[in-house]
C-alpha cells in the first residue's frame, strides 16, 4: 500500500471519527475501558455524559435541520443568482457512494443520494433538449479499492431508466472524492458551461473547490432534506435519522474547513 492510499485512507477515518455518531462511538469505546480505572473513572463518566450529550443534540430535529439547512439555503441563494443559458449541451453528475455488495440489484448498491442524482440528471437531460452531452463521475471511494466504479454502477441504472437516445455518455472512473471530482471535471470541460447535478448540502463544497478553477457551472441541487414543518415535543426525541443528517452535514463542514485550510496555507506559502 502506498503513500497515497494511506493518506487517504486515513483522511476518510478522521472524517468518520470527527463526525457526531464517529465521536459518539470515540466517547463510548475509551469510557468503556478507562471505567475499570478506579483513578480514571471521573473522565469515563465525563466521555460518557459527553457522547449522550451529542446524541440528544445531533439527533433531534430542530439541530439536525439547523446544519443541514445552513447548507442547502447558501446554495439555493447562489443558485437564483447565477446566469442561465439555453445553450449548455454537457450535464455533470457527481455520483454519491455505492455498495460493494454484487450479489444485490444494481439499484440497491447504489446509495439514496446517488439515487436521487440519477433520477434528476434524467429529469434534467430529457427536459433540455439542448443537453447532447452527459458526463458521470466517480470512481472507488475504497482505499482498498474495488471491482467496480460509482459511474459505472450509475449508468447501468440509468440506462434501465432510460435516457434520451440523443445524450451521448460517457464515464469518469479514476477520481475517489470531491476534490478529485472536480479536478477531473475541469481537465474534461475547461471553459465550457456545463450543468452540475449533486445533492444540495454537497453542492457548496463543491462549488468552492470550482472557484479556484474558473468552472462556468450552473448548479442543479437536488436531494433536498431540509425540512421547513413546524416542530412538535416528538421532534425532541433523538432518532437514528436525524443523526444521519447531522452526520452528512458535519461531513461538508469538515470538508469545507480543510479546503478553507489549504488555501489559506498556499496563499501563505506563495508569499
Amino acid at each position: 500500500m502506498n503513500l497515497e492510499v494511506i493518506g487517504f485512507a486515513f483522511k476518510k477515518a478522521v472524517s468518520l471519527l470527527l463526525m457526531p455518531s464517529g465521536t459518539i462511538f470515540v466517547c463510548l469505546f475509551f469510557g468503556f475501558f478507562i471505567w475499570p480505572l478506579k483513578r480514571r473513572r471521573n473522565l469515563a463518566r465525563s466521555l460518557f455524559v459527553l457522547a449522550f450529550l451529542i446524541y440528544g443534540l445531533a439527533g433531534t430535529a430542530p439541530v439536525a435541520n439547523f446544519l443541514i439547512c445552513s447548507l442547502e439555503h447558501s446554495i439555493q441563494s447562489d443558485n437564483s443568482t447565477m446566469s442561465t443559458s439555453d445553450n449548455i449541451a454537457t450535464a455533470v453528475m457527481l455520483c454519491g457512494g455505492a455498495s460493494p455488495d454484487e450479489n444485490k440489484p444494481i439499484v440497491d448498491r447504489l446509495t439514496p443520494n446517488t439515487r436521487l442524482r440519477l433520477i434528476k440528471i434524467r429529469e434534467l437531460c430529457r427536459d433540455d433538449s439542448n443537453i447532447k452531452q452527459l458526463v458521470i463521475v466517480g470512481g472507488c471511494a475504497r482505499p482498498a479499492g474495488c471491482s467496480f466504479s460509482e459511474a459505472q454502477l450509475s449508468y447501468s441504472w440509468l440506462k434501465e431508466l432510460g435516457l434520451p437516445n440523443n445524450v451521448e455518455v460517457s464515464l469518469e472512473e479514476n477520481s475517489r472524492d470531491t476534490e478529485e471530482n472536480i479536478k477531473a471535471v475541469s481537465k474534461i470541460m475547461k471553459q465550457t458551461p456545463f450543468y452540475l447535478v449533486t445533492s444540495a448540502s454537497h453542492m457548496p463544497r463543491v462549488l468552492f473547490i470550482a472557484k479556484d478553477m474558473d468552472l462556468e457551472i450552473h448548479p442543479v441541487p437536488c436531494d433536498f432534506q431540509c425540512s421547513q414543518n413546524h416542530w412538535s415535543p416528538w421532534d425532541l426525541w433523538p432518532n437514528p435519522s436525524n443523526l444521519r443528517k447531522a452526520d452528512l452535514s458535519f461531513h461538508e463542514y469538515l470538508g469545507i474547513t480543510w479546503l478553507r485550510l489549504k488555501h489559506y496555507f498556499n496563499k501563505a506559502r506563495n508569499i
